[in-house]
């Protein structure tokens, strides 16, 4: 029976790997959006705005960043989905062992 609650193949199991997943995506949108402001604030206020001027790959990297916090906004929707999933279930589990 604890097999079948907690084992690999119940849903438990499957929301449980979907947060893993969730929280290694978020630390890898989150470090790409870090480098990318990094490489953005390293440089003066001057150098930064002719380069911005000048350069088409500002440009690009300004719109992976939209793209990467959009990612990032995405990715954290449904890691609260799904860990309100994994509550419920759990609350379920703990209502039916409470009643017998």
């Amino acid at each position: 029976m604890i097999r079948e609650l907690f084992g690999s193949g119940s849903i438990y199991a499957t929301l449980r790997q979907g947060l893993d997943e969730a929280t290694a995506a978020h630390r890898r949108i989150a470090n790409r959006v870090a480098n990318t402001t990094n490489a953005i604030g390293s440089a003066g206020f001057a150098s930064e705005l002719s380069r911005q001027q000048q350069s088409a790959s500002a440009r690009n990297a300004e719109a992976d960043l939209e793209g990467s916090m959009t990612q990032l906004a995405d990715n954290q929707i449904r890691f609260d989905a799904t860990a309100r999933l994994l509550q419920r279930a759990y609350s379920q589990i703990r209502t039916a062992l409470k009643n017998g």
